[in-house]
């Protein structure tokens, strides 16, 4: 906490005499879908060295989706969005979307090796570090400017959880809404979502946005085999997967200085039976919650300097509600109670990057980051009575990081990046990690990078200290953080007016890899055991024409092994993607059209979930009427049945998604 109030007062005394000369940083963004193949390949990211710079000099392999593509096609999630994009592959429990990453997906996993940040604001949280990218996301996607995805380990930047990479979402500035809007959707499911956005720059220059979401789905109902008995409603898990959530976000800027408020609170009914519940009892649930108040400074006090400061408290809440039966006292009238998960995570922090150019060639980022997590409890319990206390872990613990990089033109067109952080953690002491890349720009439409990079993912909470009393888990406080080391090439070209091709190829070894192993008493424990290496190549082709017709397309094809020489679980080796936009009549209708498909993945119980493909199509008008913009779109048009590899949660070995479902939409602004 000493550390933390130097930090504070660093950043008061740095932000008042840089006040005077700070630009006006929230201009609304360009939109992308304007921009020739050529000024595409030329757009400033900010997510991969911490300052803006153009795509083609950043020291990563990076995606941008605009809010444009979001629209058109018909984008309804985080996870909708990643994707669509390039090596990127999403499973579902029927509860929370787990993200996919070159080819890295254990079933169960909780995007644990992804940094998710909302305008540079950490989601994952203090327990479980999940990177929540469904339904339980913080954000409305209608409030998403663009997303960019740093592909590669970031712990040089970003410390943990930067493992595979990074997904900064920038939201829409209060210029860019121009006004009030208000929006509903109806789709399959008895699904439902409204929201309502004010958004505007005013004279004095406060630009300001305040938006609030309400949503519910009834959910559908599903047959399992698995639990295929008269006991058991015959395997019908009748609607007992509803979704329900309210979400709000805000955002007020004046002279540099910027606050953000954001929240959910989202229940989600269980149908699956999953950890042995009672299938089809109307007691299983989960209810996340997630807030955050954010206050950023950013200013240049000097030409060649530029500060930028945060200050931020953070709040996550869950509690899992699991209906059990006891047959051991009377199998006849077995005993019903329901066991309850409360998860209470509380953190607030820090962090100060000062940028600044030297000698024309060089530009150095330097930074200071500070977390104290003062409330991280764990608690479960069964609602008997009196209850019968299973688990009461409270802890605090703090991580602080100091980093550094330097942007180095050897020569014109030729930059070499070299960065490195230190992580300080309450729990297990320091790791360092370094990053470097090559980037060439021979001509203004050719580029070369050579990567290299090392990260790493902090245990968390939850693999160390959660146990069921010991009936089936086993706490482990004594693990260690697991490390990545990648190598990557990338070469990215334009052709002509119209088209810019991208092939990479990487390497990367995981050491040190967290996994749940048995226990001397048959217990699950989480222990540093595990090994990883892979390898793959990726394809990317993005195609724009005059008319408003655009397009990409993509193929990834990996091969992920264990320290065995196995194929890894929920790892696809073929990944490949086509998405076309068409303008209909007036430049004002289109028609958009994605189709995905992942290649065939192995379960836990070594079966075979087989590749699939899938095709949706969302047609998309703008000033239908004055003001009112249309939508409507069908996901999975050709209703293919298709499943995703389960963890160790869940009876199914392969769980059964969605087929053919609706969505309509009307948004109207005035």
């Amino acid at each position: 906490m000493k550390t933390l109030s130097l930090l504070i007062g660093g950043l008061l005394l740095l932000a008042a005499p840089a006040a005077a000369h700070a630009a006006d940083v929230q201009a609304a963004s360009a939109d992308l879908t304007e921009m020739s193949i050529e000024q595409l390949a030329s757009v400033s990211v900010f997510s991969a060295s911490r300052f803006e710079q153009k795509a083609t000099e950043a020291p990563s392999s990076i995606s941008v989706v605009t809010s444009d593509e979001i629209r058109k096609y018909g984008h309804r999630t985080l996870s909708d969005i990643l994707k669509s994009v390039r090596g990127f592959y999403t499973s579902y429990d029927r509860n929370y979307a787990a993200l996919g990453v070159r080819g890295f997906s254990p079933p169960g996993d909780l995007n644990t090796r992804i940094l998710l940040m909302v305008d540079g604001h950490r989601i994952n949280d203090g327990i479980y570090e999940s990177a929540t990218v469904g339904t339980e996301f913080i954000l409305d996607v209608d409030l998403i400017e663009r997303v960019e995805i740093v592909r590669g380990p970031s712990s040089s930047l970003y410390g943990s959880n930067a493992f595979f990479g990074v997904v900064n979402v920038i939201t829409r500035q209060g210029a860019a809404v121009g006004g009030a809007e208000i929006s509903g959707e109806a789709g399959s499911f008895k699904s439902y979502k409204g929201r309502a956005t004010y958004g505007n720059r005013f004279a004095n220059g406060l630009t300001a946005v305040v938006s609030g979401t309400l949503f519910r789905s009834g959910g559908q109902s599903f047959y399992y085999p698995e639990y295929d008995s008269p006991d058991t409603n015959n395997g019908i898990a009748d609607r007992k997967d509803g979704d329900s959530s309210a979400s709000f976000f805000s955002s007020l800027a004046l002279g540099g200085f910027t606050f953000q408020a954001a929240g959910i609170s989202r229940e989600k009914r269980l149908p699956t039976g999953s950890y042995g519940t009672i299938f089809n009892d109307s007691a299983n649930r989960t209810v996340d919650e997630r807030y955050y108040a954010d206050l950023k400074y950013e200013g240049s006090p000097g030409a060649d300097v530029q500060l930028t400061g945060r200050l931020f408290l953070d709040w996550y809440a869950y509690r899992g509600d699991y209906a059990f039966q006891d047959n051991m006292v009377n199998p006849v009238a077995p005993f019903r109670y329901v066991n309850r998960d409360v998860t209470r995570n509380a953190w607030l922090g820090g962090e100060l990057v000062a940028v600044r150019k030297f000698f024309e060639s060089h530009k150095v980022a330097a930074g200071v980051e500070i977390r104290d997590y003062f409330r991280q409890d764990q608690k479960n319990f069964n609602d008997t009575a009196p209850d019968s206390l299973l688990l009461d872990e409270r802890h605090r613990t703090s991580v602080w990081a100091l980093y550094l990089q330097d942007d180095i033109e050897i020569a014109k067109g030729l930059i070499l990046n070299i960065g490195v952080r230190h992580d300080d953690y309450s729990t297990f002491g320091g790791t360092t990690h370094p990053r470097g890349a090559l980037i060439w720009n021979p001509r203004p439409e050719t580029t070369f990078k050579l990567l290299y990079g090392t990260a790493f993912r902090a245990p968390t909470q939850y693999e160390m200290f959660y146990t069921d009393n010991g009936a089936t888990q086993s706490r482990n406080p004594d693990l260690k953080p697991e490390k990545i080391t990648t190598w990557e090439a990338v070469a990215e070209r334009s052709l002509g007016e119209h088209f810019r091709v991208g092939v990479s190829g990487y390497y990367y070894k995981i050491t040190d890899l967290i996994s749940q192993q048995l226990d001397p008493n048959d217990k699950l424990i989480y222990r540093n055991v595990a090994s990883v290496q892979a390898r793959g190549a990726e394809l990317d082709v993005d195609g724009r024409f005059e008319g408003g017709f655009a397009g990409r397309a993509s193929c990834t094809l990996q091969n992920n092994k264990d320290e065995s020489g196995h194929l890894l679980t929920n790892s696809p080796r073929v990944i490949a993607k086509l998405n076309l936009t068409a303008p209909l009549w007036a430049d004002r209708y289109f028609a958009g059209l994605e189709t995905q498909y992942t290649g065939a993945r192995r379960s836990l119980k070594g079966d075979t979930a087989g590749g699939y493909a899938l095709a949706n199509l969302t047609l998309t008008g703008r000033d239908v009427v004055k003001g009112l913009d249309a939508s409507a779109g069908v996901y999975n048009l050709l209703d293919h049945r298709y499943g995703d590899p389960t963890g160790n949660k869940l009876s199914e070995d392969i769980l059964q998604q969605d087929g053919r479902s609706f969505r309509a939409k009307l948004t109207y602004a005035f």
